[in-house]
C-alpha cells in the first residue's frame, strides 16, 4: 500500500518552531490513482475512522469512490513521531510533517488552513495560527519584542515514505 509523506516548509519570521497540532483536520486535492479524476477540498480528519468495505477490519479516515472504480479508495493518517517533526527556524529544506497511507488515490495538493502552532524567539507558544482572507499570520510577541509572521503560501510536496526517510538521513548529516 503506498504511503505518502507530506514535506513542508513555512516562511517564518520571528518564530523558532512551527508545527501541526495533534488531531489537525487536513485539506487536500486528491487524484484517482488509476484515472484522471481529481477531487478538490477533501477533508481528512484523523479523529474520524470508518471501516473499509470488504476488508478484514481495516479502517480509514477517508473513504471515497471515484467514477468507474469498483471499490472505494481510502486514505489514513499514520502517526509517525520517529519521522515527522516540527519545522525550526534553522531548517533550510522541507521537513516531514505528516504521513498518509493511501489506496486508489494519491494526494496532489495540501491547502494549509490552520490552526497551527508556533513558538516565538521569546518562548511564547501561539496555538491558533491560521490564515484568514488569504493573508499571512502576523502577531507581536511582547516578551521578546519581536514581530512574528508565518507565510500563507507554505511550500510543500508529497513523497514516498522511502524518499522521505532518505531526505531525513541526508538532513541529519
Amino acid at each position: 500500500m503506498p504511503t505518502f509523506v507530506l514535506m513542508a516548509k513555512a516562511d517564518l519570521e520571528g518564530c523558532v518552531k512551527f508545527w501541526v497540532p495533534e488531531g489537525h483536520v487536513w485539506h487536500f486535492a486528491l487524484k484517482q490513482a488509476a484515472g484522471p479524476e481529481t477531487r478538490e477540498g477533501v477533508e481528512v480528519d484523523p479523529d474520524e475512522e470508518q471501516e473499509v468495505p470488504n476488508s478484514k477490519g481495516a479502517t480509514a479516515n477517508l473513504l471515497l469512490k471515484f467514477p468507474g472504480d469498483k471499490h472505494a479508495s481510502y486514505m489514513k493518517y499514520i502517526p509517525m513521531p520517529a519521522l515527522t517533526r516540527a519545522q525550526t527556524a534553522d531548517d533550510t529544506e522541507m521537513v516531514p510533517i505528516a504521513v498518509f497511507e493511501c489506496r486508489g488515490l494519491e494526494p496532489v495538493r495540501w491547502t494549509p488552513t490552520g490552526p497551527y502552532c508556533v513558538q516565538s524567539e521569546g518562548g511564547v507558544e501561539y496555538n491558533e495560527v491560521g490564515f484568514k482572507d488569504d493573508e499571512d499570520w502576523c502577531e507581536y510577541d511582547e516578551k521578546s519584542e519581536t514581530s512574528l509572521m508565518v507565510g500563507k503560501k507554505i511550500a510543500h510536496e508529497f513523497v514516498t515514505l522511502a524518499e522521505a526517510e532518505k531526505r531525513v538521513k541526508r538532513m541529519q548529516k
